[in-house]
């Protein structure tokens, strides 16, 4: 027969095994869950969020996709102990924290799609000014998507658009600091359907929220160039 274990061999055995087993259980039970965000506009937007998350939850912040998303939108990726925090924890922080250039932060909700419909959030936000005339979202564009057109709509674009919605339709532009409402990113409707003129045309005409009414200052054709080309952008590469 063997030696028997002594009994402070038998407790450190018994030590040992807790803390594995305590230790399989936490990594069993840690979660990585995405999000989808709002207000990244700036260098050290990703910092700061993360900072936040990190001091507030103990959570960890994995890391962030700010291209090629499904979506458009950034999103980032946090790592949590199920149990100790839950998503909306998280979703709570997070549109709770400002960004260094003042704006806060918010999770976005919309769905994960490159050419959509108008969304519902888009619709909410309408009725400040009131839903777009039923007649108006049954248009379609009498313009050709021409080349000649194309180039009127990129000269428009660069004039009037480029400074809320970037050069790329990101909604990154230099002027989106000083607005409440983070810019549509354009490039979802690239490649839109007929379906689309209609809205777009409405919404560049009468406005949203922050973005002003267009139709006081450009032509309707100019209008219709303009929707001709959002619906060229690519989605970023």
């Amino acid at each position: 027969m063997g030696k028997a274990a002594s009994p402070g061999q038998l407790a450190r055995a018994v030590v040992l095994g807790l803390g594995l087993a305590l230790s399989a259980a936490a990594y069993a039970a840690a979660v990585t869950e995405e999000f989808q965000i709002q207000g990244l506009v700036s260098p050290a937007s990703p910092k700061a969020l993360a900072a936040a998350l990190e001091e507030q939850l103990a959570v960890k912040v994995v890391g962030f996709d700010l291209r090629d998303t499904a979506s458009g939108w950034p999103v980032m990726r946090v790592e949590f102990e199920e149990g100790a925090v839950t998503r909306d924890d998280v979703a709570a922080v997070i549109d709770q924290t400002e960004d260094p250039t003042g704006r806060m932060f918010k999770v976005h909700a919309g769905p994960p799609v490159l050419s959509v419909a108008p969304l519902a959030e888009e619709m909410t936000a309408a009725g400040t000014l009131g839903d777009p005339p039923s007649a108006a979202l049954e248009l379609t564009s009498p313009v050709e998507a021409t080349s000649e057109s194309l180039a009127r709509g990129l000269k428009l674009y660069v004039a009037n658009c480029v400074k809320c919605h970037g050069a790329d339709g990101g909604g990154t532009g230099p002027s989106t600091h000083g607005i409440d409402t983070d810019p549509r990113k354009l490039w979802v409707w690239g490649s839109a359907g007929d379906a689309a003129d209609g809205y777009l045309f409405s919404v560049i005409s009468d406005g949203r929220t922050d973005m002003p009414p267009w139709g006081l200052v450009l032509s309707e054709n100019e209008r219709w160039d303009l929707v001709n080309y959002i619906k060229s952008l690519p989605p970023p590469q």
